[in-house]
């Protein structure tokens, strides 16, 4: 072989190694964008320092740290009712020691740590928070709702056409920069509803994110479920979403829906959450939620809203939605009892732990 051949193929060689490796980069810069839906926030080093959720067993107490929303004392000798920031669930207290510390919680607007059956609806156990659990807490950053588009049940009954359409009550998806406003039609939206809905806990996996998303478990965890499917469409699907929050937050008041999807039983609230988007239709664009907690497809607002007045679930109380407050998504969870300010998971610290916590659990079991 001439000395030219020889470095010809050298080069030949060096070139095809080139080749080689940049494709090999290129791949894993593919399998990394198409993971990119579910890849984890960085955190701070406090939550990244926080203990790692395991999940929690059915039918067991469970623990957290959270504030107090309100709390609607008994006059009749029956248990009170507290209403907890974060927690959707509905509980009741009849301890009267209890009470007391539960309250002082309240006037002074500080978190502690309690211990629930969400099976029951009681709260069995409070604590006051350590040092390092109130510096974990502490980095919940509440928000002014600035953005919000509050109705209350008198507007919604009196026009109830106008919360099925964003635009006739002001309301312009307005996230992050770059996403598509308006979904183009419902199949778009049902490929994405599927999609989400086969993140379920409840089902088998492998899953394409990266937590599964507790839809089987309706007594909480809305407030996760819906960030989460937020994430999911803003970054998978380029679409903008916003959140709906209805709230039961006078009188007597309650969200009663029937856990249709999980056994039919009766399911309480005192406010709930998920994605609200604007889906182009043959009438025009229309306002949609995507709960595959309480459905199998993208519903109507009104429909939505319908659905947590179940008279079939008032016991004894008014199933009524009192108001609802359209945030946009990074509002996460409520931090008062009026719907008007609330906490933000910018590093997804407590919607992972939530996901990860409830994977296990189950409605109506």
């Amino acid at each position: 072989m001439s000395n030219t051949s020889f470095k010809n193929n050298i080069k030949i060689t060096a070139v095809i190694a080139i080749i080689a490796f940049i494709g090999g980069l290129l791949f894993i810069n593919a399998c990394n964008k198409k993971k990119e839906c579910c890849k984890p926030k960085e955190k701070t080093t406090e939550i990244a320092n926080a203990p790692t959720p395991t999940p929690i067993a059915q039918s067991m107490p469970m623990t957290d740290i959270v504030t107090i929303a309100a709390i609607r004392k008994s006059t009749d000798g029956t248990p009170s009712v507290v209403l907890l920031n974060k927690h959707e669930r509905v509980y009741n207290v009849a301890d009267i020691t209890l009470l007391t510390f539960l309250d002082d919680a309240q006037k002074a607007n500080t978190p502690i740590k309690i211990t629930y059956d969400p099976w029951q609806g009681i709260i069995t156990k409070v604590e006051n928070t350590t040092n390092e659990e109130r510096q974990i807490y502490a980095q919940k950053h509440v928000m002014n709702s600035s953005q919000s588009a509050i109705f209350s049940t008198e507007q919604i009954s009196a026009n109830p056409a106008i919360t099925d359409n964003l635009e006739s009550m002001g309301i312009i998806n307005t996230t992050t920069p770059g996403l598509t406003n308006m979904i183009p039609d419902m199949a778009t939206a049902q490929l994405m509803f599927n999609f989400l809905t086969k993140q379920c806990c409840a089902l088998s996996g492998p899953y394409a994110i990266d937590y599964c998303i507790s839809f089987q478990y309706c007594e909480d965890g809305c407030y996760a479920r819906a960030h989460k499917m937020c994430y999911v469409i803003n970054n998978k699907y380029h679409y903008a979403t916003q959140k709906i929050f209805s709230f039961a937050n006078s009188g007597s008041d309650e969200l009663c829906v029937k856990g249709e999807k999980w056994g039919g039983c009766c399911i309480n609230w005192w406010y709930h959450v998920a994605p609200l988007v604007t889906i182009k239709t043959p009438t025009g664009p229309k306002a949609f939620v995507f709960d595959p907690a309480m459905f199998d497809q993208p519903v109507l607002l009104t429909t939505w809203l319908h659905a947590q007045e179940n008279p079939a679930c008032a016991g004894g109380h008014t199933p009524h939605v009192s108001m609802i407050n359209v945030q946009p998504t990074t509002s996460y969870s409520p931090a008062s009892y009026s719907g008007t300010t609330f906490d933000t998971d910018p590093f997804y610290a407590d919607t992972d732990t939530t996901m990860v916590h409830y994977s296990t659990l189950v409605s109506c079991p």
